[in-house]
This record gives structure tokens, sequence and C-alpha cells, in this order.
């Protein structure tokens, strides 16, 4: 399916993201921000590894021959609203601040939709992290072994860092 049809199809409106998730084994979805079309093709923009970037036609291509398009978020706002997001979207471009816990494509995703850079996915990853740690560490206590409490700590603090990291302030 070509991104037009892609576009059409899903009938995308400005500041809607598309949510893909890799083919193989994929557990984490990655975000992209329709901003419209112009006379070179439609425009989405992403912060992935390389920064906040615009991909055009071919590159998002690319990228839905490398992840599968789940499904769509759409934009819930007013066209006021909308016209807002898409400058935050643009304002933002070839920003090379990436980081994969707490700069990534859901924090620009939800910062472009809500003001807010948030990441479910760190806070859920964070969540399970501190009652894994936490549950290891009791395992620890209860049996007095030193290591499975060095190992629950390390765990439940690590679980602490990511959900530190899940909301960014700017």
């Amino acid at each position: 399916m070509s991104i037009q049809e892609y576009v059409n199809h899903n009938q995308l409106k400005p500041a809607d993201a598309i949510v893909l998730r890799k083919k193989f084994m994929g557990m984490v979805d990655h975000f992209a921000i329709y901003l419209g079309e112009d006379s070179s093709g439609h425009k989405f923009v992403a912060n992935f590894t390389k920064g906040v970037q615009i991909l055009e036609d071919e590159e998002i291509n690319q990228q839905i021959q490398k992840y599968i398009p789940e499904n769509i978020d759409r934009f819930k706002g007013n066209d006021f609203e909308r016209q807002s997001a898409i400058e935050r979207a643009w304002s933002r471009i070839g920003e090379k601040a990436y980081g994969f816990f707490s700069n990534n494509c859901e924090h620009f995703k939800n910062w472009v939709h809500y003001g807010e850079q948030i990441s479910k996915q760190v806070d859920n990853a964070g969540t399970a992290l501190s009652i894994g740690g936490g549950t290891i560490l009791l395992g620890g206590l209860l049996a007095s072994n030193q290591k499975t409490r060095n190992w629950g700590v390390g765990v439940l603090t690590l679980g602490f860092i990511l959900k530190s990291l899940a909301e960014r302030k700017k």
C-alpha cells in the first residue's frame, strides 16, 4: 500500500499519529506524527535515534516495511488545538536529543498531542521492574540471602529510575 493510499484509507489528518511495531519480536511501539501533504508529498515527523526529523514518502515507506502500522492515535482536539500541535512538532525538527528511555518517540508524540513529554511504555517498564525488584528483595530478606537482597535493590532502583524518566520535564 502506498503512503497516499495509507493516508486516504485511514483518513489521516495533520497531528494524527501512526503507531508502528517491529515486525520481528516487536515489544516497543514507535510513533510518527502526520504533518499533512505539500507539493513534495506526505510529511511525517518522528523522534527516532537520529533525532526529530521529517520522514517524507520514501522514508515512511521504509519505516512501514520495517514496522507494522498497528493503529492510528487520533489527535483529540479542535482545529485550533490541532494547529498548535503541528506547530509544536515543527518547533522540534532538527533536535538531536533522542534517548531510548528519556526522550523517545512516544515522549515526542505525547508532547505534540498534549504538551507533555510522557512515555507510558517507559513508565510500564519502570513499574514492572519496581514490582519485580521489590519481590526479589522481599524474597532475599525472607531467605536471609544477601546476594538476592542486593539484586532486589538493584532491580528496584532501576525501576525507580525508569519511572522518573517516563515523564520528561522541559
